[in-house]
Parts: C-alpha cells; structure tokens; sequence
C-alpha cells in the first residue's frame, strides 16, 4: 500500500484518513470497531470528526490499520525546515 501523508488542521482529516485506509483493507466499520474494542457508533463519529478523541483509542484504531502518526512541531525559528546547524 502506498504510503501518504494527511495534514492535519481538524479532527475531520483523521477521521477522513481512517476511513480510507478501513475501505482500502475492505472493513466495515463494525469490523474495525469489534477489533479495538469499542462500538461502531465510536468510529462513526470518530470518522465524522463529531467525537473527542481518546488518544488512547486513536493510536489503536491507527495502529490496526498499519497508520504511523508523526507530529512535527514548529519551534518557531527561522530555518529551511531540513534542521541542521544555525551556523
């Protein structure tokens, strides 16, 4: 599967990411629901961007779907982005 990457400015671009990535797999989303312990009425609002995210059960629901989250923090210098010295 390729790998992609989502930006994320609202809970609705995760839950638009999980759903692509459970119909890419062929699962309903009771199936993937079931598997994380948890109802399907959770997903539904998760993949809605209606619901608070537990990160407990995001990670979960991501890692079941083969989904590695990175976060990137600006530090709020100036720079190329790529790191490195100052110097």
């Amino acid at each position: 599967m390729a790998r992609r990457t989502v930006t994320v400015r609202r809970p609705r671009d995760i839950g638009d990411a999980i759903r692509v990535a459970r119909e890419a797999r062929g699962m309903s989303q009771e199936e993937l629901a079931e598997a994380n312990a948890y109802d399907r009425f959770y997903l539904n609002r998760l993949e809605a961007g209606r619901t608070t995210v537990y990160i407990t059960r995001l990670l979960r629901t991501l890692k079941s779907l083969g989904i590695t989250l990175s976060v990137t923090f600006d530090d709020g210098r100036p720079g190329d982005g790529r790191g490195g010295s100052d110097g």
